[in-house]
Parts: structure tokens; sequence; C-alpha cells
């Protein structure tokens, strides 16, 4: 009943939708010429034969499906593979990854019409959904195409299953249309089955088998120069209200920690007055074209792709998003990068992320500001003494098994 209510109002929704987009697209988050793709229309052309395609939703999604798809773009057997995603970000960053075989397009509005012109043209052999996009129009559109459909690296959250669970009989009506879903964690593997999915089965999070791209040497070469032999404390993809953090615990370090730069790399840098000039003063920003100098206590990194240039940097890393009440941020690109990482106890979104790095050592909770000052002072000390890198072979070999064990699932519907 809930969901004959949602095709309803999904097809009464449709002459909102031009306003929706014009909205959109004010804020950049639309490209102007790819709007055809919201509604439907293709901009590539389908090749014949066996097509596959993976829906990931952002940016995360798309970077972790990469080393899926570099394994099926080698498969002779398969013909084409078309990637759909809903952010502009996402796309660019999908745009400069795609060979061979694989094309993109923007994911349509979830209008039964829309829908339907995707599929009829498309004619998918299977659709893979990643993590946790549920698109009940898509779904009953390729159930009744015959077209199998399944869940890889799949995340649901307590919340999000207590939300599916008020509609429990329409919910169990959806979710049983997907053939199979693999889990990133055992608590969605618990989830999606009580929600109808009969073959589920945790694989593990592909998170893990994504390496860090090659940094801009170039760059990375200035910075190092600019930042000479001090000492780089990275606090990275932080949140309102954590910059106030970093620059207290800076002012307090640096009165012992002589050589200490704090590196911040804010998680969305259009923000105004990320840096409190009033509690920490010796601040350049990037994206103001600032140098680093000798009095220089704060570097805002407030640019766009520059993460894995300042983890590299890095001596000490701390990651964002933790030590307030947001969820926490992906900390695994981090970790590749061979250093421990920092967090707060904050990490909701990636718990088992966290908990797999702290069984491997590679990763440390701090529970407040006084612990956080605590053991960057203590990592500071330590990096006079010797060059301190993790092993991350236990990281890689997680990330080899779970792209094998998703590939197995992917292949036994093609």
């Amino acid at each position: 009943m809930i969901f004959f209510l949602y095709r309803i109002f999904s097809n009464l929704a449709l002459i909102f939708i031009p306003f929706v987009i014009f909205i959109r697209k004010r804020k950049g988050k639309e490209l102007p010429d790819r709007i055809s793709e919201r509604y439907g229309k293709n901009t590539h052309n389908r090749k014949k034969g066996k097509l596959i395609w993976i829906h990931a939703a952002s940016i995360g999604e798309c970077q972790s499906i990469l080393p899926i798809v570099d394994k099926l773009n080698k498969d002779q057997s398969i013909d084409q593979i078309l990637i759909t995603s809903g952010t502009v970000t996402s796309a660019k960053i999908i745009n400069k990854k795609i060979k061979g075989k694989v094309v993109h397009q923007f994911i349509p509005f979830d209008v039964p019409v829309f829908a339907n012109r995707f599929l009829n043209y498309w004619k998918p052999s299977l659709a893979v959904f990643v993590e946790s996009e549920i698109w009940p129009n898509f779904i009953h559109n390729l159930n009744t195409k015959n077209i199998p459909q399944i869940i890889i690296n799949g995340r649901m959250t307590i919340k999000s299953f207590k939300r599916w669970s008020l509609f429990n009989s329409s919910s169990k009506d959806l979710f049983s249309k997907f053939s199979s879903c693999s889990t990133q964690n055992t608590d969605s593997t618990l989830f999606y089955e009580k929600l109808g999915i009969k073959k589920t089965n945790y694989t593990g999070n592909l998170k893990f088998a994504l390496t860090p791209d090659l940094t801009d040497a170039k760059k990375y070469d200035e910075l190092k120069v600019l930042a000479g032999d001090r000492k780089i404390f990275l606090a990275a993809s932080t949140h309102p209200g954590e910059e106030e953090i970093i620059s207290r615990v800076t002012l307090k370090l640096k009165k012992t920690c002589k050589e200490l730069l704090t590196i911040v790399v804010p998680r969305h840098p259009t923000r105004n007055n990320i840096i409190n000039k009033n509690i920490i003063k010796n601040t350049a920003i990037r994206s103001m074209g600032n140098k680093i100098k000798r009095n220089t206590h704060i570097y805002l990194a407030d640019t766009i792709g520059e993460l894995n240039l300042f983890y590299k940097l890095a001596d000490i890393i701390f990651i964002g998003g933790s030590l307030v009440m947001h969820g926490g941020q992906n900390p695994i690109e981090a970790a590749y990068h061979g250093k421990k990482v920092y967090h707060g106890k904050h990490v909701e979104n990636f718990s088992d992320v966290y908990l797999t790095l702290d069984q491997m050592k590679l990763s440390q909770v701090v529970n407040n500001e006084r612990q956080l000052e605590h053991f960057i002072h203590e990592e500071y000390k330590s990096l006079d003494k010797a060059v301190r890198k993790v092993d991350i072979s236990s990281l890689q070999k997680e990330g080899e098994e779970t792209v094998k064990k998703v590939l197995k699932e992917i292949y036994q519907y093609l």
C-alpha cells in the first residue's frame, strides 16, 4: 500500500521536477548539458550484448566500486558497463577514472516514466545497487522486466532499519525483489534479512580495496619545501566546532612542540570563517595563495580534491566529524598511507571500519580535546626518534579478499 502511494505521488511530482532542476542548477548541483539524463534519456550509445548497470549514489560509493569495475572491464564476456550516480562531483571523479567499455550517466529521478525509459533503452543484464540506495520505482520496474538486481557493499544503520520496519509488509515486498545482498558489516546482514532479502551475506567493506591515487609530485614538492623540517599534524575532513578544538590544541602544543605545523582540511571548504582568528592569528589560507612561513601555526587547505596530497605530507593524522556529533568520516585512505589515524568517539557512520582499523592497530580513539592534545604530543616526540610507519599489509589483504567475494556474488547473476 505504501509503495502504491509512493508511485502515485512520484507521478504527481512530475510537474515540480523542472523547478527542482532549476534550483539545483543554480546551486551547481546539475550539469546543464546533461539535464536530459535526469529524465531517463541516454547520452551514450548502448552496445550490443551483455550490459551491467551499477548505481552508486555519490563520491564515496563511486570510489568504492572502482576495483570491481576494473576487474569487470577486463572480462571479454561483458560488453558494456554503465555506472550511474547522483552528484556532479561523483560524475567528475568517475569520468576521470573510466576507460574501455565503461560509460557514466546521471541516475534519472525515481519517476515511473523516467525509470521505464531508462531501462527500456539500456536493457541491463544485471542491476547492481551500491550500499544503501533504494529507489522503489526502479526496483519495481526491474522486477517486472525480470532483470536480476542485487545490492553490494550493503550498509544499513539501525535508524534506517527502524524506519523501514514501520512499514513492515510493504518493506518486505520491496526488498524481497532483490536476488541477493552482500554487506559490509554483520549488523547490515541481519537488517537486510529481516527486511526480506533471502540471500544475504557479509563480504566486507569494498572501501578497504581502494588504494590512494598518485599525488601531484610538483604540488607535493612545493609544499615539502614550504614546510621545511617542521612536523605536520593534519586535521582532515573537519566539521564546524572541530576547527576551534584544533586551534586550541595547536596553541597549547606550540609551547613545547616548536616545529609543529597544523594543516586543516575542512570537509566543506566553502564555509565562512573556518578558522577563528580570535583563537589563533598565524593562519595561512591555501585558496588565497598564502605561503607557509616560519611563524605559521595553521595552514588552512580550503581546496577540493587535494586531501590525498596532505595525507602523504602529514606525520600525524586526525580524521574529523568525530569529535562532534556527526558520525565520522572515512579513514581508509589515510590509513593506506601507513600512518596511524586518530579519531573522536562519534564514528557511528563508519563504526565497522574503525573497529577493523582498531583491531589492526591502525587507529586510535581520542575521547576529548585533552586526549587529542596528549596523543599528538606523544606522537610529536616519537617523530624525533625514528620515522614510524604502520604496517598496512593486513589492510590490503582485507581489501583484496572483499573484492573476490563481491565479484563471486556478481557473477552468479551473469
